[in-house]
């Protein structure tokens, strides 16, 4: 609301300023109306329907809306909706929905403009009651549920109706008896129970009427024996209850009667203030909270607040550039949370504020004074000790708000110009006693606060140099800082200036002082450009620099403020909120950033509650005391200007005062924590991959089937007004709490069969809330029951068995098969090694007996001797043919007879050696083998005197060899090229190691496995 906004200027007439002054404060004064910021939810959110009839707040915590295009339950977060299908009976009657109620089965009961439904939550079925007797309802827009239980409604044409719950039976209460009409016409919010007497009480369009439900009759001003006041012919539009007062709209005298039901007398009559609302008030909706104040929509689209501490009536504007009002002209319902927080259906979607817990008070300066927001508007503050507010601006003067009376002056500064015709900047504001004193860039001013008067105060040389930017009062001392290094002290008592040095190092010429800061210590400290802090020494009497550590941040420092723990809060743009700690001289960049919604911040204050303030523009964060939290919100206020600077004020009650350019906030930081637990957490819906089910607080478990152990849980909280997060837990499933945040879904999937139990809880700072519960049962597929379990353990081990039984006969059939492959083998080398025997009879004789016969020609002694060795020979053939191994020591004896022999065939033209290891001669070999393998030697290989052949029999590593030189026949007359492999089939029989054959191009060598 617009107050008294005069500019002064300096005149010659004291006394006459003084006068209209106060002629001024006495005719434009005027207290400052309510304001109050609200939320929406409307179809973009999942709301069925803007338009919103009713408000039914159910004994399980759920909210449900009557709506223009269906019955919708609220839970918080998510939207349940219930809609009219045509072939479904059970479905709602009709979209249109005019009125709820719930009766004490918890059964919710709505009326339509055909009729009245029951909605039954355990089958999820609605039954309508569309006539009674011969008579169709029609339109039904009020019904209620009694203390007894009935449920009463009203048609609008017809009257009164009840159902009695016992017995399932309606009754029609005509309001004539002569009237087959019934001769009413009832108004939405029509119908309310009397709080001590078995009634209702009914408004209508031609006198208010009242029916005893035990007697069943009505009471009207025509028949009124205990003469009550309110019963007269007035129209009346509409009913509410509030505590024993019954509030009639009397649409006849415009106004809203307050009427004592114990008493039975009239307490008051409401009215608005201007004329023209009087004639207008053609009440529609009276909804009372709990602090009996008022909200109240009339039929011509008008909404009003009334306080119930004045009786003062407030419109509340419904305006498209503010999206934080009430967004609608026309409210039709209301229901308050218990924690304050009030809800209001209104044409244009649900609206909730909770004026209890008011967070700010916005102070609309520009409405007062438009040219507020030609640059950055207000941009410093002091308050006075009568609780008015001092306000420095930018470009447009000193300003004097008085926000109990909406009262704003204006005062330009001495030093205007044709382009600044209010004066310069107002960077710093002091008081000292009745006077104000005034910082610019280049000018102190001492400012009259009962004369309003500017003196200027005349600067020190040097301070006439550079450009001043902050000013501090300390005692009576009135410090003044800017570009250099010095500071100037002034006096007031004494009118002098005094300069003290900063003793700085820095050699950049854009050094200056950025911001001041008086510690609880009482410790002067500066914000220095581009060096960092300097401390002032009333020893030295000089600032002394304290710290020139350089971090990004510090070039952009906005704002600096002390916390509670002696640190310093930095606003700035880069590091966002910065702590410094002088004493530690250590700074950190707060981790709570990661937490704001802004990345940089030109303002941060701590309030007296034990919060951090931090402001950039609209946005604001704060971060509750003990860090438990960061809040985040936007101010409703310069949505489309970012062309000034949020600054953030302490004031003596603890709160913060922020200037928004042309608006003041104030920030009341007692409403920031909740003073009680958070609600319930309702749990909305069980989501399946093909199905939803509708939860109801149910007690029993629901039960899925086995492959339905894939699900969704939605909760919420119907408590929208308050920053609280989540946790739940899978009893049976999870082992900890899962934190959820904001997060109102819980997604499971692939559960086993089993019973659960979802446990979930809110949480509020500190608080948390009682927890909800909802069982679970998990039906186990029949592949994961004991008994097919236990069916396959068997079916397991008699395959096991079987395969067990078929291996052993498997295995016997190898084995036998093995043994016979085995003799088989056996049978094989002995038929070789007989062949082998039988191969060399023949031709080793024929060979001897040749030699023989030409011995006895020629040396008939040696003849004798040879004859001796060769049956020396065949007696060994004949004593070891049945054996399959001898001692490597027989087999030599033998072959040396047989060396003899050729010896003697071939002269000198066959060398043979024997190289064996004492340690070899007991081991064994194949009879005949040494013998063969000489043979063999002999008959391949030419043996002359010219080319004797020489042979090699010696053992290494348990391995015998006998190596021959090679000089090839070019033909053997009887050789089958079977000896050698007959020699090896043998071993193989005999030994893993085999009898191997090496030749290079001198040498034939074979070397045989000692046995």
């Amino acid at each position: 609301m617009a107050g008294k906004m005069s500019a002064y200027i300096p005149v010659f007439g004291v006394w006459l300023l003084g006068l209209l002054m106060g002629l001024g404060s006495q005719t434009e004064a005027q207290e400052r109306p309510p304001r109050f910021e609200f939320g929406h939810i409307r179809e973009q959110d999942g709301l069925s329907s803007r338009k919103i009839h009713y408000l039914l707040h159910d004994r399980e915590g759920y909210l449900w809306i009557a709506t223009n295009t269906g019955l919708n339950r609220f839970d918080g977060t998510h939207f349940v909706q219930f809609r009219h299908q045509r072939n479904n009976p059970h479905s709602l009657l009709n979209n249109q929905v005019y009125a709820l109620c719930e009766d004490k089965q918890g059964r919710i009961w709505a009326t339509f403009e055909n009729g009245v439904s029951c909605y039954d939550k355990a089958t999820g079925r609605f039954e309508h009651i569309t006539s009674v007797g011969n008579k169709a309802l029609g339109i039904c827009k009020n019904i209620r549920c009694d203390r007894a239980g009935n449920i009463w409604f009203t048609s609008r044409d017809l009257g009164l109706f009840g159902y009695t719950t016992k017995t399932g039976v309606v009754q029609y209460y005509p309001a004539y008896a002569t009237d087959s009409t019934g001769g009413v016409r009832t108004l939405p919010n029509g119908l309310v129970e009397d709080p001590y007497r078995p009634g209702f009480w009914m408004a209508e369009a031609h006198g208010m009427r009242y029916f005893d439900t035990v007697r069943r009759q009505f009471t009207t001003y025509m028949n009124n024996p205990r003469h009550s006041p309110v019963l007269n012919p007035n129209d009346v539009s509409a009913l509410a209850v509030d505590g024993n007062h019954l509030l009639i709209a009397d649409h006849t005298d415009s106004c809203i009667v307050v009427y004592d039901l114990r008493s039975q007398r009239i307490l008051k009559r409401i009215r608005p203030d201007t004329p023209q609302d009087q004639v207008e008030f053609f009440v529609a909706t009276i909804f009372v909270d709990r602090r009996h104040n008022l909200w109240v929509s009339t039929w011509g689209a008008k909404t009003f607040y009334i306080d119930s501490r004045t009786d003062r009536v407030t419109p509340l504007h419904h305006a498209k550039s503010e999206p934080a009002s009430l967004g609608a002209d026309f409210i039709l319902s209301g229901w308050q949370q218990s924690d304050g927080t009030v809800w209001l259906g209104t044409a244009n979607g649900l609206a909730y504020t909770n004026p209890e817990r008011t967070l700010y008070d916005v102070y609309d300066l520009e409405a007062l004074f438009p040219a507020l927001t030609d640059e950055r508007g207000i941009i410093s503050y002091i308050e006075d000790p009568d609780g008015s507010w001092w306000l420095g601006t930018s470009i447009r003067g000193l300003l004097h708000y008085v926000p109990a009376t909406n009262r704003l002056d204006v005062y330009r500064l001495p030093n205007k110009t044709s382009q600044y015709p209010w004066g310069m900047p107002v960077t710093g504001i002091e008081q000292c006693g009745n006077e104000l004193l005034i910082g610019s860039d280049k000018a102190v001013y001492r400012f009259n606060m009962l004369t309003h008067q500017f003196k200027t105060i005349e600067l020190h040389p040097a301070a006439q140099l550079v450009h001043l930017r902050t000013f501090r009062l300390i005692g009576n001392q009135y410090w003044v800082f800017g570009d250099g290094k010095q500071a100037f002290a002034y006096d007031l008592t004494r009118q002098q200036w005094k300069t003290y040095p900063i003793r700085s190092a820095s050699t950049d010429p854009r050094f200056l002082v950025r911001q001041t800061l008086l510690d609880r210590r009482g410790n002067l400290w500066l914000d220095i450009f581009p060096e960092g802090f300097a401390r002032f020494s009333p020893q030295r009497k000089e600032f002394i620099v304290t710290d020139t550590h350089q971090a990004d941040y510090e070039n952009t420092i906005n704002s600096l403020a002390e916390d509670r723990d002696g640190s310093f809060l930095m606003a700035t743009d880069m590091g966002g909120l910065v702590t410094y700690d002088p004493v530690r001289r250590r700074d950190t960049i707060r981790a709570e950033n990661d937490a704001m919604t802004q990345s940089q911040s030109t303002a941060a204050r701590p309030d007296g509650f034990g919060n951090t303030w931090v402001a950039n523009l609209n946005l604001i964060s704060v971060i509750t005391a003990g860090k438990k939290q960061v809040l985040n919100f936007r101010l409703p206020i310069n949505e489309y200007t970012t062309v000034y600077s949020a600054c953030l004020f302490p004031m003596r009650n603890g709160h913060l005062l922020s200037a928004q350019k042309g608006h003041l906030v104030e920030f009341k930081p007692e409403n920031l924590s909740p003073a009680r637990r958070p609600e319930l957490v309702l749990l909305n819906r069980l989501r399946l991959n093909d199905s939803t089910l509708l939860l109801h607080g149910q007690t029993s478990p629901i039960r899925l089937k086995s492959d339905d152990n894939s699900f969704m849980i939605e909760f919420s909280t119907l408590a929208v007004s308050v920053n609280q997060q989540y946790r739940y837990k899978l009893e049976g499933y999870d082992d900890d709490w899962k934190e959820s945040g904001t997060q109102t879904n819980a997604v499971y999937t692939k559960l086993p069969g089993g019973d659960y139990i979802f446990r979930v809880e809110a949480i509020a700072g500190d608080l948390r809330g009682r927890e909800t519960t909802l069982g679970v049962h998990v039906a186990t597929a029949f592949y994961n029951t004991r008994w097919f379990q236990a069916l396959l353990v068997a079916i397991a081990l008699a395959l096991l068995y079987s395969l067990y039984r078929y291996r052993l006969r498997q295995s016997a059939r190898l084995h036998h098969f093995q043994i016979q492959m085995t003799r088989l083998e056996r049978d094989k080398a002995e038929i070789q090694y007989h062949n082998l025997i039988n191969h060399l009879n023949p031709h080793f004789l024929f060979n001897s007996l040749t030699s023989l016969n030409s011995l006895i020609l020629t040396k008939p002694k040696d003849a004798s001797t040879f004859l001796r060795k060769l049956s020396v020979i065949y007696r060994y053939i004949l004593q070891n043919k049945d054996s399959e191994l001898v001692s490597l020591e027989a087999e030599l004896t033998f072959a040396q007879n047989y060396i003899d022999l050729q010896t003697t065939r071939f002269g000198d033209g066959l060398h043979i050696r024997i190289d064996v290891t004492p340690d070899s001669l007991t081991r064994q070999i194949v009879p005949v083998t040494l013998q063969n393998l000489l043979e063999n030697a002999i008959k391949h290989n030419i043996v002359s005197d010219d080319s004797p052949l020489n042979i090699l029999i010696y053992t290494e590593t348990d391995t015998l060899f006998v190596q021959n030189s090679l000089q090839r026949k070019s033909f053997v007359e009887t050789s089958n090229k079977q000896g050698l492999n007959s020699l090896k089939s043998l071993y193989r029989y005999l030994s893993p190691r085999g009898v191997t054959v090496d030749e290079t191009a001198t040498e034939f060598r074979v070397s045989v496995p000692l046995l």
